[in-house]
């Protein structure tokens, strides 16, 4: 990591102390999204080899299941009230495993016992998530959109943009036309030098490593193919302002003599810790983005430590398996009316 050191007895400012810590924590968010990624990975195709099996185990008994109870549901042995109950349960059925595991095969017997065929639920299901998306829009966003539009998420978000713009546009056109002041307009030129000066921190860092890396008058082609490598590394971190990795690119390859950033002007370094702020922001937004995205509920019901990995895998393995063995004793049950009769009495409908 590009820390600041000091050789002499000399103290470290604090300037310098915050540029090792943000240094410090930029490298810990780097290290922890890296970590959490690579885990997701390794869990995703855990569940692929050691968990999707015994699901698919589950889903042909539940199929077994419904077919089951829909025979019985034929048999002069149950009652009306006793037929409703079989009804339900291969509609309810039914329908979980033709909605979460894709079981078309189902939709038949789903339309024989239903009120409303599949279809037609489907289509209204999908008709109230629109409503209620659209009422979302008009009530955040304060945005008409079709439902058609719902179809395309991009025309949806191209129009926030454009609508957020809008608005951006009309509070700076309102802002400036209000006269300022002098301690106003003084605070403006300030805040434009200063964006201008941390642009020019990051640039000067990315051509000293540009002017002492570039490949084109290199004459050794081992030499050239290195530092083509190097230069793609150097402009990939530039291009998404990864000004940590463009330290860290210095320190692995200016001269060892220039290496320490302990001589950096008080001002320059003011600079630095700005550019490193924002980095900071940004990994604490992937961040958060991480812990309320996709992958979350992945992350914490399947990863960790590699004992903990076994034995999250372990216990998943283990509850599949005793559904499975339980499943299998109930479908032989189940075939016995007097079974399903007794099961039926018991069964309570909310």
């Amino acid at each position: 990591m590009p820390q600041i050191t000091i050789q002499e007895k000399s103290p470290v400012s604090k300037l310098q102390r915050q540029f090792n810590s943000k240094i410090k924590k930029i490298n810990s968010l780097k290290k922890n999204l890296v970590e959490r990624e690579a885990l997701v990975v390794q869990a995703r195709a855990r569940v692929e080899t050691e968990l999707r099996p015994l699901v698919e185990q589950l889903v042909e008994k539940r199929i077994e299941l419904v077919k089951l109870l829909d025979r019985s549901y034929g048999l002069s042995v149950f009652r009306k009230r006793e037929k409703d109950k079989i009804a339900f349960l291969i509609e309810d059925i039914s329908y979980s495993l033709i909605e979460t595991h894709g079981v078309e095969e189902l939709i038949q017997l789903y339309d024989k016992y239903a009120a409303i065929p599949h279809a037609d639920a489907v289509r209204q299901a999908e008709e109230d998530a629109r409503e209620l998306t659209q009422d979302m829009f008009r009530g955040v966003f304060g945005l008409e959109v079709e439902l058609d539009d719902l179809n395309n998420l991009n025309q949806i978000e191209d129009k926030i943009l454009q609508q957020l713009d809008a608005q951006e546009r009309e509070r700076a056109e309102k802002k400036s036309a209000r006269k300022k002041t002098k301690a106003q307009l003084a605070k403006e030129e300030k805040r434009k030098a200063e964006l201008h000066n941390i642009s020019k921190a990051s640039r000067r860092v990315y051509t000293d490593l540009v002017k002492l890396l570039h490949p084109d008058k290199e004459q050794d082609a081992a030499a050239k193919a290195w530092k083509e490598e190097a230069m793609k590394q150097i402009t990939r971190a530039y291009e998404q302002d990864d000004f940590f990795e463009l330290l860290r690119l210095r320190m692995e390859h200016i001269p060892e003599q220039d290496k320490n950033p302990d001589k950096l002007p008080e001002d320059q370094l003011k600079y630095y810790l700005k550019l490193l702020n924002e980095q900071v922001q940004d990994l604490e937004d992937q961040q958060y983005a991480f812990f309320n995205g996709p992958d979350a509920s992945l992350y914490h019901q399947y990863c960790g430590h590699p004992k903990q990995m076994d034995q999250k895998f372990g216990t998943a393995k283990n509850d599949l398996k005793k559904e499975l063995k339980q499943l299998k004793q109930d479908l032989q049950n189940l075939e016995e009316p007097a079974y399903l009769r007794a099961f039926l009495k018991e069964l309570r409908f909310s």
